[in-house]
């Protein structure tokens, strides 16, 4: 039997909770923030970095990461959510 992953059956508040445990509340960096974030959903669900990078992707459109930029820090990603 194949394994297939399905990216449909992720909860993505679960999956915002344990990049904030293994990455932090701020990922600093644009390319390299979403770079670790992306490693770190291979890691937590072992798939492959083409699913990490679409779920990445869906979690900003919805909201679960957001892109923050400001003048006194670098910019990066929020995983936080408080």
């Amino acid at each position: 039997m194949v394994y297939r992953f399905d990216p449909e059956t992720v909860d993505l508040a679960t999956l915002r909770r344990e990049l904030e445990s293994r990455c932090g509340a701020f990922v600093a960096g644009d390319v390299v923030g979403r770079t670790v974030l992306r490693d770190a959903v291979v890691t937590a669900l072992a798939c492959s970095m083409l699913d990490a990078e679409r779920l990445v992707d869906t979690m900003v459109g919805r909201g679960f990461l957001r892109r923050e930029t400001s003048t006194d820090g670098p910019p990066g990603w929020r995983v936080s959510m408080g």
